[in-house]
């Protein structure tokens, strides 16, 4: 035991006088935070929209100021011509055209469905559907507000007439920041351990000092528990830290167990420290060992429905998903956070962190043993 102690304290040392370390384990991480934060968002905000304003009614300056009170859309020109449309949306001046017919207050005050025409960029599929959703449900609004009979305003195709009860779950103001900081976390909880693992290991053939501690009587597995578990202790203080900064900064609200979420990463950074000793069995020096790291960061997070939900990928690509332990990861701290999810309903991606968390860290110190051997 007295050598493992003595080697995290060596550890803990040498993190403490490498300025490079202490950047990685705790700047680095606050820095991603605080920009992926507020750069990586669902929403859609400030859309460049032109008004045509044909009728020029009270109703219809109205329907305008719906428009100019929120935040989705900005407006960017009011009564210009229909001709004037094609060019705005052209130069990019416009992803957005409402054109409000002749007569649409008076057949509004009348009870009937005037039409009114969107005209949308699709250049960006993604914008464009979730800004198209975000109009109608300002026109659908607006012009039961304004109708005496309260009936809603009609499009191309014209709507069904339904009562329609909307309660959300779990997210109720759908803030994109309540499911996009926790999965910040589980990538700043991949990337900074298993990265500082294998270049730490990496770091001691650069310098010749390996071989000097494999002389000693201390042995390899000693070695590596002396090696990994201040990284484990420092990947928790990171953890702590990031959930700090979503809950004080970006307002994260946290529903579930936070010992049942500790628990779970203690599972899941058996996988990220393995993948670190994997990397410093071929690797000869830390650049190498970066790059490889970033290597496999990218495909893990691709394919971890971060970024790109997991339905809509195609099928041979879904199926792949389930030989990545960070989509496990990535689902569960997201149920935790919003949800409150219990245990016994996570059970099944727990089990799945734990069977890949055992086989990537004992191959991985097969691998370490039979390389240093």
């Amino acid at each position: 035991m007295r050598p493992v102690l003595a080697m995290i304290k060596k550890e803990f040392l040498q993190v403490k006088r490498t300025r490079e370390m202490l950047a990685l384990l705790f700047m680095f991480p606050l820095i991603q935070m605080l920009v992926l934060g507020y750069a990586i968002t669902t929403e859609v905000k400030h859309v460049r929209l032109i008004i045509v304003d044909l009728d020029n009614s009270r109703i219809s300056r109205e329907l305008v100021r719906a428009f100019q009170h929120t935040d989705r859309f900005d407006v960017q020109a009011r009564d210009i011509l229909l001709t004037h449309i094609g060019e705005y949306l052209q130069g990019w001046k416009a992803q957005m055209a409402l054109v409000i017919p002749r007569d649409f207050g008076r057949l509004l005050r009348r009870g009937l469905q005037p039409d009114v025409q969107l005209i949308v960029d699709g250049v960006d599929g993604n914008t464009a559907g979730v800004a198209l959703g975000y109009a109608r449900g300002i026109l659908q609004q607006t012009a039961t507000q304004l109708s005496p009979a309260g009936h809603p305003v009609s499009y191309r195709p014209t709507a069904p007439r339904l009562h329609l009860q909307e309660r959300m779950w779990y997210n109720l103001n759908l803030d994109s920041a309540q499911f996009m900081i926790p999965g910040i976390v589980v990538v700043l909880l991949t990337i900074i351990p298993m990265m500082l693992t294998a270049m730490s290991l990496v770091r001691e053939r650069e310098i010749g000092t390996l071989e000097q501690l494999l002389v000693t009587p201390m042995g390899k597995l000693q070695l590596l528990a002396g090696k990994l578990i201040p990284f484990l202790i420092l990947s928790f203080a990171e953890l702590v830290l990031v959930m700090k900064v979503a809950q004080w900064i970006f307002r994260v609200q946290m529903h579930g167990s936070y010992p049942l979420l500790g628990a779970i990463a203690f599972i899941y950074l058996f996988t990220t420290l393995g993948l670190g000793i994997f990397i410093s069995t071929f690797t000869q020096t830390q650049q190498q060992a970066m790059f490889v790291a970033w290597f496999f960061m990218v495909f893990m997070i691709l394919m971890s429905g971060f970024f790109i939900p997991i339905p809509n990928m195609p099928e041979l690509l879904q199926t792949l998903t389930y030989l990545n332990p960070m989509r496990y990861m990535m689902f569960v701290i997201r149920d935790i956070f919003q949800k409150g999810s219990s245990w016994v309903y996570l059970l099944p991606d727990i089990g799945a962190l734990t069977g890949f968390g055992l086989l990537i860290f004992l191959a991985s110190i097969l691998k370490f043993s039979k390389r240093i051997g």
